[in-house]
């Protein structure tokens, strides 16, 4: 008679645990375009594959409703850790964004995303979807699903352990997110600051032309100007950002680890 493994079903649910959290975090696999159906079927897939293996680590006292219950609360903290820091990679590209929009004269200016389901900058919508379509060339969804997989060889099903080194790491690669965003910002805001000091002089030189009104237009356009030139150093910033995260990520799942 054919019979359950209850270890493998137990390793299963909570493999879907850990997969189903991250998945609803991570770019690209997290984006409310990607329908709820495509989420569930990836992790639950990525579960089955990983579970077999997973559950040789369940403990054999893993037995009863609280034991498993604080199991999979565990599952949702590593796989909610995993996602988030893998979140945190494109966010500088969208503040960086906000930033430059903001010195063009584009602060009232937002667009309802519905991937946020709030008001965004435009041109922090656009650096973040050009920093995507970068992540995505540099094969940066493999990396991230590589890390997700290699977690259960780390951390075993249950076991994660969350001390302080894992959470200062965490709040070092917040942190990053300002440092990152004011690199890739930075040349766009030095040219448009210069802009700003040239129509300065304008406006002393010939007081009855408004100045105000007539930097609008110009902001804007050497604005998108700027951008475009200074383009193959955002996918040079962007590039070792994702390196850093990659690394980083590698290293907040060894501390979680055991």
């Amino acid at each position: 008679m054919l019979g359950f493994d209850w270890n493998i079903i137990e390793g299963m649910i909570l493999a879907f645990i850990r997969t189903g959290t991250a998945i609803s975090l991570m770019p690209f696999f997290g984006y409310m375009a990607v329908p709820p159906q495509v989420k569930i079927a990836l992790s639950f897939v990525l579960a089955v594959v990983l579970a077999p293996t997973a559950a040789m680590s369940i403990p054999a006292t893993m037995t009863g409703v609280l034991p498993i219950a604080a199991a999979a609360v565990s599952e949702a903290i590593v796989g909610l850790a995993i996602g988030a820091t893998t979140l945190l990679i494109l966010m500088s590209a969208d503040f960086a964004g906000t930033l430059i929009g903001l010195q063009m004269g584009f602060s009232s200016v937002t667009l309802f995303d519905p991937q946020a389901g709030e008001e965004v900058s435009i041109i922090g919508r656009l650096e973040s979807m050009l920093a995507l379509i970068i992540f995505i060339s540099l094969d940066g969804h493999h990396m991230l699903l590589n890390a997700l997989g290699g977690s259960f060889s780390s951390i075993p099903l249950g076991g994660g352990v969350f001390t302080g080194q894992s959470a200062l790491l965490f709040g070092r690669l917040t942190a990053e997110v300002f440092v990152i965003a004011v690199k890739l910002a930075a040349p766009v805001l030095a040219i448009l600051l210069l802009t700003e000091i040239a129509m300065g002089f304008v406006s002393r030189a010939m007081p009855q032309m408004n100045v105000f009104a007539d930097s609008f237009p110009l902001k804007i356009g050497i604005g998108l100007i700027s951008m475009a030139v200074t383009w193959p150093l955002f996918v040079y910033v962007l590039s070792k950002s994702f390196n850093l995260y990659g690394k980083s990520l590698t290293q907040l799942i060894g501390m979680m680890g055991p």
